[in-house]
């Protein structure tokens, strides 16, 4: 019987090795559309201030999970189509640019969330994080970066926030509602709110993004502001394309 599972990561790697408890003789195959299957999310903002070393982010690996659990992992494939009537799934190496079609018994998906990119004129320039490889492009670019714009005032805004300035970097933090984390309570947040300014960070709140250029950004409010580098984190949508 061939278990084959879409997305790796907590979601799909969890599966992967649940089911290889259940049963020694399954084949589980694992097909994850970026460069690592098995990486710490949570640390991945801290990576950015060095409190987390890059070699700490990635805990497994497809050699070690196959010499452990007996996994087919295969990272930079993308499955690309399902034939559910003939049990087949359609894969592209992404390295070698061949796609492949993959039959299967029984198949899990667990691709994940995106980063949400509204339809904001320039979006595509602004980075994300949400895997090692995006870290990796943040790490760089702020690396030469005086002045940086972070989108949304969530938990993930917030932590790249507190990463940037602790390596002394100039912040502005965009945020369209009346508060940061808008789940909490105001009451809750105000104090963080001031500790924030507090720590020389720019806190625009109430006001949202409407155009990303080269140089900076252009507010809800008319003003231009500056920036050598824009990261958005506006939130997450299922990855379900």
């Amino acid at each position: 019987m061939r278990t084959i599972i879409v997305g790796g990561v907590a979601g799909g790697m969890s599966a992967a090795t649940r089911l290889r408890r259940l049963d020694e003789q399954a084949e589980i195959i694992i097909f994850e559309r970026s460069g690592n299957v098995s990486f710490a999310n949570c640390g991945l903002p801290y990576y950015l201030g060095e409190y987390i070393p890059r070699k700490d982010l990635v805990l497994q690996t497809p050699k070690s999970l196959g010499a452990r659990f007996g996994l087919d992992v295969r990272v930079r494939h993308e499955v690309t189509s399902i034939n559910t009537s003939t049990q087949t799934v359609s894969v592209h190496n992404l390295d070698d640019d061949v796609v492949e079609t993959i039959s299967y018994d029984h198949l899990i998906l667990s691709p994940g969330a995106q980063p949400v990119r509204p339809p904001i004129p320039g979006i595509e320039l602004a980075l994300t994080l949400r895997n090692v490889e995006d870290a990796e492009r943040i790490y760089d670019a702020a690396a030469s970066a005086s002045q940086v714009i972070i989108i949304g005032g969530g938990f993930i805004g917030l932590e790249v926030m507190e990463n940037l300035v602790a390596k002394g970097i100039e912040v502005t933090l965009v945020e369209a509602t009346n508060q940061i984390m808008p789940p909490m309570d105001y009451e809750m947040v105000t104090p963080v709110q001031e500790r924030i300014k507090a720590r020389g960070v720019n806190l625009l709140l109430g006001q949202s993004v409407v155009e990303i250029s080269a140089s900076g950004v252009a507010l809800s409010t008319g003003e231009k502001l500056d920036a050598d580098l824009v990261i958005a984190a506006i939130g997450v949508r299922p990855d379900n394309a």
